[in-house]
């Protein structure tokens, strides 16, 4: 009964040796190290427990007739984790790779799922990377970890190892952003040199005072602090306006908001004005 153990133990970490050899040959395919999984290779390389390596899988729908801005949005995020853990090679057995929506709809429809994308956690079951829980779990895509930097951070507290993102710099952001700054301060300077005492009175300073209070309570902080994507959308490809909870918001929710809070507030401008007094 030993010598069957000890077999049986040999036999199991060859063959969680040779599947994690096949996630690394299929991230080899990919640029960034990310794993492109069919269904079988899903169930046969990343759900057994008894491997001993770890994978990070993204379950979501990156084809262009879905539409999913914030499955694409995760995807890069995950793609910087991974090249960054690929450049630090590292000698952890940990895998990055992704299951979509069109080679895995079965499963999902019977793991009921019904929002993407996801990000899925499966524990090695043995071996040093084993967990003491090996069951898989969702790691919740918030504002901090749907951005690179977040999500190798909460990575590494969950595997207990530094995990480090592959961000590359963009260049263009800065620049633009400089660009805008100084041209605000050109245009603003020239302006105020032409803009009179008189002018600047109680009616422009009631309209930034509206403009002010419009902008922070339409929930623009809010957005800018969590960088919600603009919409939602279903699994059909409709368009959501507004989020299923008050934890939510999206973007588009904001210029809705706003708006009609300009419309209530031009029509008491308005009563105050130009109604009689009754």
């Amino acid at each position: 009964m030993r010598v069957w153990a000890v077999l049986t133990t040999a036999l199991a970490a060859v063959c969680a040796g040779q599947s994690f050899s096949s996630l690394q040959q299929l991230g080899k395919a990919d640029r960034d190290g990310v794993a492109q999984l069919e269904l079988e290779q899903f169930m046969a390389h990343v759900v057994p427990e008894t491997k001993d390596y770890a994978v990070v899988v993204q379950l979501t729908a990156l084809s262009p007739q879905y539409k999913c801005d914030t499955c694409h949005a995760i995807d890069k995020s995950l793609r910087a984790v991974s090249r960054g853990w690929r450049r630090q090679r590292a000698s952890r057995r940990i895998a990055f790779a992704t299951l979509d929506v069109d080679n895995g709809e079965e499963l999902f429809r019977k793991m009921g799922i019904d929002k993407i994308p996801r990000l899925m956690i499966f524990p090695a079951g043995r071996g040093d990377e084993a967990m003491a829980d090996a069951s898989p779990r969702e790691m919740k895509l918030g504002a901090k970890n749907s951005h690179p930097a977040g999500m190798a951070s909460r990575l590494s507290e969950l595997f207990g190892t530094e995990i480090q993102a592959d961000e590359p710099i963009d260049y263009m952001r800065y620049i633009i952003g400089v660009v805008g700054v100084l041209a605000a301060a050109f245009v603003a300077r020239m302006a105020w040199r032409r803009v009179s005492s008189s002018v600047v009175g109680r009616n422009v300073w009631a309209v930034v005072s509206i403009t002010f209070v419009l902008v922070m309570t339409s929930g623009l902080m809010w957005n800018r602090i969590n960088a919600p994507p603009f919409m939602g959308q279903t699994r059909t490809g409709d368009v959501v306006l507004f989020a299923p909870t008050n934890s939510q918001q999206y973007g588009v929710e904001t210029q809705i908001v706003a708006t009609a809070y300009a419309v209530c507030a031009l029509c008491v401008v308005l009563l105050v004005r130009h109604v009689p007094r009754v």
